[in-house]
């Protein structure tokens, strides 16, 4: 199976789009065998096709295109394309953003997929850790294994304003709790009791969203081929809820 491709929401795209065009990822298959095919899968990236949302997920990198995606794309009137998007990914800085989300999952009609964009598949990062794209066209969004998420751990320590003042925010999570954690406000934030039955993607039976909790790191063109017994296997990290 190929790889999805990854949409970058531009910081102030047009209000009607046109076909929205990807970049071909390096076929991962094709890295991991030998040095010839390595070369060939290289050389290979960068093509395009137009954004195929049942397959590309869209990326959002920043609290501007994050904001605009939700308050304006998904706004009164939302963009009609909205309703097939049905892979999501934002950065770790993006993956808490109060009721944004939750608001932009009211539009979200078709949406399957929710991934959480990480700076790395290990090591420590704060909760407000920003993940550009790489400026490399064509790159892939490596789901993360579960190995790779019990070495992954994100952090928080900073103060929440509210009315009544400010709130400490103190934690320490691994990717697979963090993921929980979003999992956990979206739910809050989007069942009818809050919604008013708003939400497409509530079920109602198990009082969950329909998605599925990804968490992904961007993977460099860069990499060198994978040894005898060395093969990627993807997938493990994804929860189906």
């Amino acid at each position: 199976m190929a790889s999805p491709a990854v949409w970058t929401l531009a910081e102030r795209p047009p209000r009607t789009h046109g076909p929205l065009v990807v970049h071909e990822p390096v076929n991962i298959n094709l890295l991991a065998t030998n040095t010839e095919a390595y070369d060939i899968a290289l050389r290979s990236a960068g093509g395009t096709h137009e954004y195929d949302p049942a397959r590309d997920i869209l990326y959002l990198d920043s609290r501007t295109t994050f904001e605009y995606f939700v308050g304006v794309i998904c706004g009164r009137e939302p963009d009609p394309w909205t309703a097939d998007v049905r892979h999501l990914a934002v950065a770790l800085n993006m993956a808490d953003r109060g009721l944004w989300l939750p608001n932009a999952l009211t539009w979200l009609a078709s949406l399957e997929t929710l991934s959480i964009v990480y700076p790395a598949a290990s090591g420590t990062f704060d909760c407000h850790a920003t993940v550009p794209p790489p400026e490399n066209p064509g790159a892939l969004l490596h789901l993360l294994t579960k190995e790779e998420c019990a070495g992954l751990t994100i952090t928080a320590n900073y103060l929440y304003e509210t009315h009544g003042g400010d709130v400490p925010v103190v934690w320490t999570k691994k990717a697979d709790e963090h993921l929980s954690m979003i999992e956990e406000h979206l739910v809050m934030y989007c069942a009818p009791d809050w919604r008013g039955g708003r939400c497409p993607i509530w079920d109602g039976a198990t009082k969950r969203l329909k998605l599925k909790y990804q968490a992904r790191v961007f993977k460099s063109l860069t990499l060198k081929p994978y040894g005898p017994g060395q093969e990627e296997h993807v997938g493990d990290a994804e929860r189906r809820l």
